[in-house]
């Protein structure tokens, strides 16, 4: 006669398989959720720069930026990332590299926490394409956070995602 020594063996094993599969599974989801707030946030701020380089279409011939240009863009901002309602709660950072110097205008979340992106504008000093008659365009530069809900909050750095966009003005 045969004893059974392994009875539940396979009821433990198929929890703990299916346990697995749906924290996998949380983990995708989470990750597809990230990758759409980037997708969001790269169409933003390429957006809002290329408005920003137009200076002399959109902004009466100025180049350098005022703080009623940085607050007409983050509204706009604010409008993109609301038309599908998930994003209302984002941080925006404007910048320009002009003949006069640097502006630079920043929006926080509303916890307080800044966007500021990874490089700053007065380092992409490089990026000024210059004309043959020694003429030295602007460049502008946009980035946009988002705060990302979800199960991947408890890992550190993968609650928030930002896209920078830098363009030459005209």
């Amino acid at each position: 006669m045969r004893v059974r020594v392994q009875r539940g063996a396979f009821v433990v094993e198929a929890a703990l398989s299916m346990t697995l599969i749906v924290v996998i599974l949380f983990f995708i989801a989470d990750l597809s959720q990230i990758l759409l707030a980037k997708t969001q946030a790269n169409r933003v701020s390429y957006s809002i720069t290329t408005a920003m380089k137009e200076r002399y279409r959109f902004f009466d011939t100025r180049h350098d930026i005022s703080q009623s240009d940085f607050e007409l863009v983050s509204s706009i901002a604010g409008g993109l990332l609301a038309d599908n309602g998930t994003y209302s709660d984002y941080g925006i950072a404007v910048g320009g590299y002009t003949d006069n110097g640097v502006q630079e205008y920043f929006r926080s979340f509303e916890s307080g926490e800044s966007c500021i992106p990874q490089e700053s504008i007065s380092e992409l000093e490089h990026l000024r394409p210059v004309r043959d008659d020694g003429v030295v365009f602007p460049i502008y530069q946009v980035t946009v956070c988002l705060r990302v809900e979800g199960f991947s909050d408890v890992f550190p750095g993968m609650n928030y995602v930002s896209s920078s966009s830098v363009l030459p003005g005209r």
